[in-house]
């Protein structure tokens, strides 16, 4: 929340907060320069995969790791193998 939603007004004006989705994601990401990581399962029935490829592909410095045998949970269906791309990512 807004710390002038509080209140309610902010300089004598209705308060207002930034928009809660960024306008151009993936080019925002993509100027940052900084390695990222998306990790997705592949039955994702929320996000479907096919969203995860385009994005890795508009990313330079993106990897992107797709578990096979995991929803949208993925760190619950396949903690191990979401722990391994983790630590592959980092290390």
């Amino acid at each position: 929340m807004c710390s002038s939603r509080l209140n309610g007004y902010a300089h004598g004006k209705p308060a207002s907060c930034p928009p809660a989705r960024l306008e151009h994601p993936i080019a925002q990401l993509a100027a940052t320069g900084v390695p990222i990581l998306l990790l997705h399962g592949r039955h994702d029935m929320t996000f479907p995969v096919s969203g995860v490829q385009r994005a890795a592909a508009m990313l330079p410095s993106c990897q992107a790791v797709v578990l096979e045998e995991a929803g949208h949970m993925a760190h619950v269906d396949q903690p191990s193998a979401w722990l391994d791309a983790i630590a592959h990512f980092l290390g």
